[in-house]
């Protein structure tokens, strides 16, 4: 169906989406392993993943307005595109679609949209997770589900751990929109203080904009250890793997960290999205509640202990 052709692969998003995204990417390279695979994706995106192994070209496309248009035309042009895949799905890729099929008919599309030739619908009433979506929409190009997803290019080769005690990563922090998202800081506090005691050492992580968050956890925990300092992706994905558990909430690098299959606990705001959208990983435990401050210490605690007992 894909021969000789140049592809297209659209996923603009969060890190989160992003990285969820990765099985799909991975899948397309594996059924089609001498094709041009064009990604355009946000400059956020193509910042933190510079070398993606499936990718031959990455182009910026930062949805800043409408008129962003002209560039995914000359895009288009310009790699002379056969076939798109677009693994965003949302209503500018929508409008994309359109133009598109306005001005170079002989493309064709794969999405979940209106106007793509080989279109997944998605269930009306069902709670599909975004990779199992993504998995049915590839599904109509005859790319099957990724046997294993291949990390081995994100992770830093000489990385060192110097932790002599068995590691705890503790990630509170999330975007000032998704501040609703977060777990008391004075939870987490306790609930490191309460894991040092069991001989653990605790990490706070989290990115330059958690900087106050990490310092008002530590400062009631101040034997915890700060680790904001490690979160560039690599030597956090690193960080992860050689974790015992980790405990975070709602937010991009829970996603990244659920990478590793270490053992998590993802404390989240019970809805929709909690079905939906949560970290990919065989070692995942969700806590979740309508009001974040409503999980108490001793509900994580107790799963916390559980899961390093079976460790």
């Amino acid at each position: 169906m894909l021969s000789n052709k140049n592809i297209l692969i659209i996923k603009h998003g969060s890190i989160g989406d992003f990285v969820m995204a990765f099985s799909a990417i991975q899948s397309v390279r594996e059924k089609f392993p001498n094709e041009k695979i064009i990604l355009i994706t946000t400059s956020l995106i193509a910042r933190i993943f510079k070398k993606i192994p499936y990718i031959n070209q990455i182009c910026i496309d930062d949805r800043k307005s409408f008129l962003d248009i002209f560039n995914y035309l000359s895009i288009l042009k310009k790699y002379q595109i056969n076939f798109i895949i677009d693994l965003q799905n949302s209503q500018r890729t929508e409008f994309y679609h359109l133009i598109t099929r306005c001005f170079f008919n002989d493309i064709k599309i794969n999405s979940s949209k209106k106007y793509a030739h080989f279109r997944y619908r998605i269930p009306r009433h069902g709670n599909e997770h975004v990779t199992e979506g993504l998995n049915n929409q590839l599904k109509l190009l005859n790319i099957n589900k990724l046997n294993k997803l291949d990390i081995s290019w994100l992770v830093k080769k000489d990385f060192q751990n110097k932790f002599e005690r068995e590691y705890i990563v503790l990630i509170p922090g999330t975007s000032e929109s998704g501040k609703k998202k977060r777990w008391p800081s004075k939870y987490f506090s306790k609930l490191s203080n309460y894991l040092i005691e069991l001989g653990y050492e605790v990490l706070i992580t989290g990115v330059s904009s958690d900087r106050y968050l990490i310092k008002e956890i530590l400062n009631n925990s101040p034997s915890a250890i700060n680790a904001e300092h490690m979160s560039k992706f690599d030597i956090f994905l690193n960080l992860s793997q050689n974790a015992g558990l980790i405990i975070s909430v709602d937010t991009g690098p829970a996603h990244v960290a659920a990478l590793s299959d270490t053992p998590m606990i993802w404390l989240v705001e019970e809805g929709p999205y909690s079905k939906t959208n949560s970290p990919v990983s065989k070692n995942l435990s969700i806590i979740k509640s309508k009001n974040m401050s409503l999980i108490s210490v001793k509900e994580v605690l107790d799963l916390a202990k559980e899961k390093l007992d079976q460790g």
